[in-house]
């Protein structure tokens, strides 16, 4: 079965979904879930994480500093064979939906065991840090 660029977008976007959904819900180990198994965070600042616990330890602790959704919004997905590049906009907000940061993200997702899945994800916020 052939798959189309249009369909790859839209199987990233519902694991786009299943994301924003289980970081609403605080459940950070279904976040991890939706990364491939050597999936790797590349936050601003720090190390890079690697694997599904790191993954979920990061997420748990985003959650506790406050932040209680994510809201990512797909601007583009570029696929190649087995790997996609997706690039696209995110809000963090916290309690009574204030807007805690705004950025621009980048994730190489990989197709594995039939399911497209976070493999390295990066961002940078656009607010001003002065």
């Amino acid at each position: 079965m052939e798959t189309t660029a249009k369909s790859i977008g839209a199987e990233i976007r519902r694991a786009n979904e299943k994301f924003m959904e289980a970081f609403a819900e605080g459940n950070a180990a279904v976040i991890a879930d939706l990364y491939t198994d050597e999936g790797m965070l590349l936050p601003a600042g720090m190390e890079a994480l690697s694997g599904k616990l790191a993954v979920q330890e990061f997420w748990r602790g985003a959650m506790r500093m406050g932040i209680k959704s994510v809201k990512l919004e797909t601007v583009e997905v570029q696929p190649c064979e087995n790997t996609a590049i997706e690039m696209g906009n995110y809000t963090l907000s916290g309690e009574g939906g204030a807007m805690l940061d705004k950025g621009k993200y980048i994730v190489i997702w990989h197709r594995q065991d039939g399911e497209w899945k976070l493999h390295r994800d990066i961002w940078n916020t656009n607010l001003s840090t002065r």
